[in-house]
Parts: structure tokens; sequence; C-alpha cells
């Protein structure tokens, strides 16, 4: 008669277990950072899809928290200032020798706008596009577009980065447990 040795086969279940949960856990928290990394991208191209601003400007302002130790959630977020205006589309984009109206876009595919009273100029080691407050030649403002938070909370832009994260996640999941499992 044979006899088995029932808790040696519960113990070897159990930490058997406890390795598919380690790795189940691993593989989550890859495939969470690789898609938050890869939104982070889309979404930089997303807004310059709908803004004339160069990707890298859009995404500079993003940070990016991982997914780390038992922490299984990520996080996109974005912090900045308005940007100058000169950063988008202006014509012109350097002072001229006779003062021309001054033409500025914002969103792809818009007419740029006439500004009546704004002018191109050096101020503080920075070119852009100034504007007199009154009537007097002092004090002046620099004319500024939307900030890339601004941008970024489009509904468009943030549909599109969530779409793009949830299809990330569907092809990483079982990338990085087929990573796993393999080195078992």
């Amino acid at each position: 008669m044979t006899f088995l040795d029932v808790r040696s086969n519960l113990r070897a279940a159990r930490k058997q277990m406890a390795v598919m949960d380690k790795i189940l856990k691993q593989a989550t928290r890859s495939s969470v950072n690789r898609a938050t990394q890869r939104s982070k991208t889309e979404l930089g191209r997303k807004i310059r899809e709908r803004y004339v601003i160069k990707q890298s400007e859009a995404t500079k302002t993003v940070t990016v928290r991982k997914a780390a130790g038992t922490g299984m959630s990520s996080e996109i977020k974005t912090k900045g200032k308005t940007i100058p205006l000169i950063n988008f589309s202006v014509n012109p984009k350097q002072r001229p020798a006779r003062p021309k109206t001054v033409k500025a876009g914002v969103l792809r595919g818009s007419p740029r706008k006439p500004l009546k009273r704004a002018f191109i100029s050096n101020m503080g080691g920075h070119t852009g596009v100034f504007e007199r407050v009154g009537k007097k030649r002092l004090p002046v403002r620099e004319l500024r577009g939307p900030a890339v938070p601004e941008m970024a909370n489009n509904e468009e832009v943030v549909t599109h980065v969530q779409e793009v994260y949830a299809d990330e996640m569907n092809k990483r999941m079982p990338h990085e447990l087929n990573r796993l499992l393999g080195r078992l």
C-alpha cells in the first residue's frame, strides 16, 4: 500500500503558487510601465497633430511615475506654464528690417491670424512676439500660447492616449508573462 505525503505536496504547491504570483505581479508592473511610456510618446504626437508645436516642446513638461515595488499603478503628469507664441507658427520668425504685420497660428490647419499691435523683438536674450501695453513705448508684454497641460487635456487627445494605453497593455501582458515564464 502506498501513502501519499499530502503535506509535502501541499507545501510544494503553495511555493509554486507564490512564485506564480510574484511572476504575475512583475509582468503586470513591466506591462504598465511600458504602456505608460508609450502613452507619453503618443501624447506628444497627438498634441503635435493638433497644435503647431514641436513634439519635444510638448513632452519636456511631461513626467512619468513608473510602477515600482508593490504598487501596480503608474502616472503621467504634465505641468507647465504657457508657451511663448514664437514657438508656434509665427511669420516673420526673426525681427524684420522693416516693420511687418505679425501673423500667428496655434492650431494646425487653421490660418495664421494677423496681430495688429504685435512686433518681433529680442528682449532679455530671447526672441519673442511682444505687444505694447499702453500708448507709450514701455511697458511691453510677451504674447503667449496655451500651456502643455491645457493642450493635453483636450478630449480628443485624452481618448487617443487612453486607447493607446489599453492596446499596449493587451499586447505587452502576454509578452511579459511569456518572457518571465520562459526563465523558469
